[in-house]
C-alpha cells in the first residue's frame, strides 16, 4: 500500500510538473506552485525530487523517452534506410501531433539553458545505442555506394527540424496560410510525404 501511495504521488508531482514547466517555463515555473498543482506540500516534493533542476531533466527524459519507445521497433527492424526515414517521419509527427506543446517548449527552453540541455542529451545517448545502430546501417549504405557522401549532421538536423517547424511557429503557420484546426491538421498529414521525399532525395542515389 506504502508502495501504491508513493508511486501515485510522485505520478501526481510529474503530472504537475510538465503543466507548470510547458506553461511558463524553466525559469516561470516555481517547486511551490508545482506542489500546490500536485496537492502536497513543499517539503514532500523536495523528498522526492531534490531540486528544479532534477524534476526539469526527468520530465524532459521522459518526453523524450515517451518517443523513443514508440521508436523502438524501427531500429532494431530488417527495413531499409528509406523505409525507417518514412516510419520515423510518420511517427515523430503523430508524436507531435499529440504534444503540440513540447517543441516550443522546447526550443525556448534550449536557448535559455543550453548547458542542461546539452547535459540531458549527453546522459541520454550515453544510455542508449538506438541512434548508434541507425548511423552504423547509414554508413553501411555509403560504403555500399547506395548513399551519397552527405554531411549525416545536416540529415538528422534536416529530418528533424522539417517536422518540428510547423508546430513550433503553428500560430504564424495558420496566420499566415489562414488554416483553422482541422486545416493545419491535414497539412501536418500531407506533409509527412514531403518531408519523406525531401530527406530521401537528398542522401539517396537514383
Amino acid at each position: 500500500m506504502a508502495e501504491d501511495k508513493n508511486e501515485n504521488t510522485e505520478e501526481k508531482i510529474i503530472t504537475a510538473a510538465n503543466e507548470i514547466f510547458e506553461k511558463k517555463g524553466y525559469d516561470g515555473a516555481k517547486m511551490q506552485e508545482i506542489a500546490d498543482k500536485a496537492g502536497i506540500n513543499k517539503a514532500l516534493l523536495h523528498y522526492y525530487f531534490r531540486s528544479k533542476d532534477k524534476l526539469f531533466e526527468m520530465i524532459f527524459a521522459m518526453a523524450f523517452n515517451r518517443l523513443a519507445k514508440e521508436m523502438d521497433f524501427l531500429f532494431n527492424a530488417d527495413m531499409s534506410l528509406e523505409d525507417k526515414i518514412t516510419v520515423f517521419v510518420d511517427k515523430h509527427a503523430d508524436f507531435l501531433s499529440k504534444n503540440r506543446h513540447l517543441p516550443l517548449f522546447i526550443v525556448n527552453e534550449v536557448n535559455r539553458r543550453p548547458e542542461m540541455f546539452v547535459n540531458i542529451f549527453s546522459k541520454l545517448y550515453e544510455k542508449d545505442d538506438r541512434l548508434k545502430k541507425i548511423l552504423a546501417q547509414i554508413e553501411k549504405e555509403k560504403k555500399a555506394g547506395r548513399l551519397k557522401d552527405v554531411d549525416l549532421r545536416q540529415v538528422m538536423i534536416n529530418l528533424i527540424s522539417m517536422n518540428v517547424f510547423p508546430f513550433a511557429a503553428k500560430p504564424l503557420v495558420k496566420g499566415l496560410f489562414r488554416m483553422d484546426e482541422a486545416e493545419f491538421n491535414k497539412f501536418i498529414q500531407d506533409r509527412k510525404k514531403i518531408v519523406t521525399e525531401t530527406i530521401i532525395n537528398s542522401i539517396v542515389i537514383k
